[in-house]
């Protein structure tokens, strides 16, 4: 599976063809592209209907924004990709107002899905991504989000078990310890005669 992570080039913009196909960093090595269900559509337009009901300027609103709405609803799905590759997870975002985040697997604490009545209604998934020391990142209506959040659990257990495993102690190192530990005894006795 792939995805396309070029929005193509800007109005006014031009690009040449190898800075269109090529891939940055963080897009290689990819495993697995993310797919949105399309019933993502549905549920944004609806939470936005019910927010708007709830003010009077929204009221006045709706019958402008049930139309419009469900466009631009639309060119925020056909702009959300993702990608989890061997190192992070990326993810593109957003039809104005783009967004771009790429979550390193190694600072991944944890990966919860979230199935309320609404979302349920709906068909759709709720996926929080945690990570050390930042705010949680939440993705909405992905696909398979089980077998999704699985793989990336794997592959996070991989990348942090993996060079743990691989790394032994040096002599060297080994030695250098050994050195402290002997100069710290000396500095406790000392201090002790005192």
């Amino acid at each position: 599976m792939t995805a396309d992570f070029n929005y193509g080039p800007h109005p006014g913009y031009f690009m040449d063809e190898l800075s269109q196909t090529q891939t940055s960093y963080a897009d290689s090595g990819q495993m697995m592209a993310v797919e949105f269900d399309r019933k993502i559509i549905i549920y944004w337009w609806m939470s936005a209907n019910v927010g708007l009901l709830f003010s009077v300027v929204g009221i006045i609103l709706m019958p402008i924004w049930i139309p419009f709405g469900w466009l631009v609803h639309q060119k925020q799905y056909e702009h959300m990709s993702g990608a989890l590759t061997e190192r992070s997870l990326n993810m593109r975002m957003g039809w104005m107002f783009k967004k771009q985040q790429n979550i390193a697997l190694d600072k991944l604490t944890d990966v919860s899905i979230h199935e309320g009545p609404i979302l349920s209604a709906f068909g759709v998934v709720r996926m929080q991504f945690e990570t050390a020391g930042a705010a949680p990142f939440i993705l909405t209506g992905v696909k398979n989000a089980n077998e999704f959040r699985d793989l990336v659990l794997r592959q996070r257990d991989s990348l942090v078990t993996g060079p743990a495993q691989q790394s032994t102690p040096t002599t060297e190192s080994s030695d250098v310890l050994i050195e402290i530990r002997d100069i710290l005894t000396k500095i406790e006795s000392k201090l002790s005669e005192e």
